[in-house]
């Protein structure tokens, strides 16, 4: 009498989830995935970043039956978020100058040279 193959592998396991459909289903949505990677990394020209995340939830009857719910969680990249730069004022506003530096105009001295003067 032989004994009964034993699970050794994750593959395995997930393989038996739905019949058999679950672990095809996994691997074409990881697959999207990557597609969707690939494309923010060029369109960004920028490192793409997803996660996968697989959490198997197991319980065991009195009779040696192991029940496996298996959940899932996939996170494609994330676009760039949105970066300004301003600066705060004296009075708490915000401006696009630096208050510290003082601001250089060039203006046409008629014959044409050039003169820098500072902004008044």
């Amino acid at each position: 009498m032989s004994t009964p193959p034993v699970l050794r592998s994750i593959d395995q396991i997930l393989g038996l989830a739905d019949g058999g459909d679950y672990l095809p289903d996994l691997l074409d949505r990881m697959e999207a995935n990557n597609i969707e990677m690939r494309q923010h990394s060029q369109d960004y020209q920028t490192t793409a970043k997803a996660k996968v995340s697989i959490t198997i939830s197991m319980s065991l009857d009195r009779f040696g039956q192991l029940e496996m719910v298996i959940e899932d969680k996939i996170t494609g990249p994330k676009p760039p978020k949105h970066k300004a730069v301003g600066w705060m004022n004296g009075t708490g506003g915000v401006t696009t100058h630096n208050p510290a530096q003082s601001r250089m105009e060039i203006r046409d001295a008629g014959d044409g040279r050039r003169e820098l003067r500072t902004a008044e």
